[in-house]
């Protein structure tokens, strides 16, 4: 997030394709690389129930996303509607569903 705002920052020019817009793009990929990764070494440690129910929380995040993204695409091709929101705006309902599922495989294993 730190490295958004700071590449935010010193690029406040509308985007283009120069080198400190695409270093603005491509130097947040670096911290949230190492990011993903101990979440994966985490999950990798964790026991098979603590597993499952995370499981199940990516499960409803994929299905959800799958379900919104569909959905929205439909609307723009038979409707016309304008699009609703840009990609990057899909990690809210990603990471919103995936909250919802870990916590309800929490509840449903407690």
């Amino acid at each position: 997030m730190v490295a958004v705002g700071v590449g935010s920052f010193f690029t406040p020019a509308p985007p283009r394709p120069d080198a400190p817009h695409l270093a603005a793009g491509i130097v947040p990929l670096v911290p949230m690389f190492f990011a993903l990764r101990e979440t994966f070494l985490s999950v990798r440690e964790m026991d098979e129930l603590q597993r499952r129910i995370h499981i199940e929380g990516l499960l409803l995040a994929m299905l959800g996303t799958i379900a919104i993204v569909l959905g929205g695409g439909l609307l723009q091709i038979n409707a016309g509607v304008p699009p609703l929101f840009g990609l990057f705006w899909l990690w809210i309902p990603i990471c919103v569903l995936y909250a919802l599922g870990v916590f309800l495989g929490r509840r449903r294993y407690s």
